[in-house]
């Protein structure tokens, strides 16, 4: 069992009231130390690292508001770069948390709290929700921040980087990127393909007995009927007419155009509406990412189609819209009772 199943197994207990849930960190030793990204909401404080289960001294805590990552060679990308070649981190893990108090911050309240703080709407960047990094989605913030990471040539190819939500009532864990599975994808999509071909010898080619521009009548059939020839019979050209040229339609003769795309006739496909997706257009450009209720509506109105080449955000693989159709939407889950105790810290008897 890898690191993050133990984790994820260990909450589940913990949250039906198992007091004595936890991990052994000393059979992870080769997974450990953990390098997390979270917000700097103060909440966080007493949940990280013991809703991990995982000792301080093997916990890199790092932390920005919103954990939110820019870029494939960001600053925050620098520092968990550093914090897994300098510190020794093995794997890293994007931590969420609901009722993110950066999701729920507009643009003009933002704008009204940096007056009250006497900074004016001139001294701000222009593009304030690029600049702050504003987002609607906890799950698509750290599905993006993972896609970074992972795309970051500043980190190395073999080490976990995971996507999880923390319940900031109750600790409750949601792993929404498995880095196990991401990485091994990647791992498999890199693999050459071997191929065997038999060694081509030109002495030991067949070729057909007969002079070009010989026809040469089909061989008989399992009866003995010879099969007869059809003539070819010469092409006689034809001197084209000159077109008459037409008075435009009257508009009782238009022929009745197609109904544009309407969703009674062209129903929203089921895509789970929280992902990220990256799509190529039809100039063979790249664009995104956008949410899956984004694309569904981009489909309805004709300007995606099932043939159109998408990538999910945390699977490096493009594969077309149809093949990531589901058949029914993920059901919520409900939340489980208040925690009432997490993990502690380190015991191996836990």
């Amino acid at each position: 069992m890898r690191l993050f199943n133990a984790i994820l197994e260990a909450n589940q207990r913990a949250l039906s009231g198992d007091t004595t849930a936890g991990i052994r960190p000393n059979e992870f030793q080769d997974e450990l130390p953990l390098v997390a990204l979270t917000c700097i909401d103060p909440r966080l404080n007493r949940l990280m690292p013991e809703v991990l289960g995982i000792p301080e001294d093997q916990f890199i805590w790092l932390r920005n508001a919103g954990n939110i990552i820019f870029g494939t060679t960001s600053s925050m990308t620098r520092t968990l770069a550093l914090a897994c070649a300098i510190k020794g981190g093995k794997e890293i893990a994007i931590i969420g948390h609901t009722d993110c108090k950066v999701r729920q911050t507009s643009i003009v309240q933002l704008t009204d709290r940096f007056r009250d703080l006497g900074i004016s709407r001139s001294q701000l960047p222009d593009n304030l929700n690029e600049f702050f990094g504003l987002f609607a989605s906890e799950r698509q913030n750290v599905m993006r921040g993972v896609e970074f990471v992972r795309q970051s040539p500043l980190i190395g190819p073999r080490i976990p980087v995971h996507g999880l939500v923390v319940d900031i009532e109750n600790g409750k864990l949601e792993w929404v990127v498995n880095g196990y599975e991401a990485l091994e994808r990647a791992t498999t999509a890199q693999q050459p393909i071997a191929t065997s071909m038999p060694e081509f010898k030109l002495g030991e080619m067949k070729f057909p007995e007969m002079n070009i521009g010989d026809v040469r009548a089909p061989e008989q059939t399992a009866i003995g009927t010879p099969q007869p020839i059809t003539p070819i019979t010469p092409v006689t050209p034809v001197t084209p007419q000159p077109v008459q040229p037409r008075h435009p339609a009257e508009p009782d003769e238009l022929p009745e155009q197609p109904a544009r795309h309407t969703r009674s006739k062209i129903p929203l496909p089921k895509l789970d509406p929280q992902a990220l997706f990256k799509i190529v257009g039809a100039d063979k450009k790249i664009y995104g990412p956008v949410s899956g209720q984004e694309l569904a509506q981009w489909m309805a109105e004709g300007r995606v189609t099932l043939s159109t080449l998408i990538q999910k955000i945390g699977n490096k693989k493009w594969q077309q819209v149809a093949e990531l159709l589901t058949k029914d939407l993920p059901q919520e889950i409900p939340l489980p009772p208040p925690l009432r105790r997490v993990f502690s810290k380190g015991n191996d008897k836990k």
